[in-house]
């Protein structure tokens, strides 16, 4: 256990815990800022890939006309960051590697 774990963990009046559950901790939110950096990248060029999209169409573009547009590529890579962060979310379902002993 880091210096700083100890001290945050004595203000905090918390029980000792095992420096293993701090490392998982510490893997756990530093795995969620990266996911969410680069969700946040990926929908910024999602954004820009569906404003492109729809310039492209007529002004005068039918309801049907607009949803016959496929999403762009981006879109996937959206969804995909999205699944992984709801699953987390929602169900405390975390990648396999941030669980001990990766099980």
């Amino acid at each position: 256990m880091s210096f700083g774990q100890t001290i945050r963990m004595l203000k905090s009046r918390a029980r000792p815990v095992d420096p293993e559950e701090w490392l998982r901790k510490d893997a756990r939110a530093a795995w969620t800022k990266k996911t969410v950096a680069a969700l946040r990248e990926a929908r910024e060029r999602c954004d820009a890939a569906w404003d492109r999209l729809m310039k492209a169409l007529p002004e005068d573009a039918s309801d049907d006309e607009v949803d016959a547009v496929k999403p762009p590529p981006e879109q996937a890579e959206v969804d995909t960051l999205h699944a992984l962060i709801d699953e987390v979310v929602q169900h405390d379902r975390w990648p396999r590697e941030l669980y001990w002993g990766g099980i």
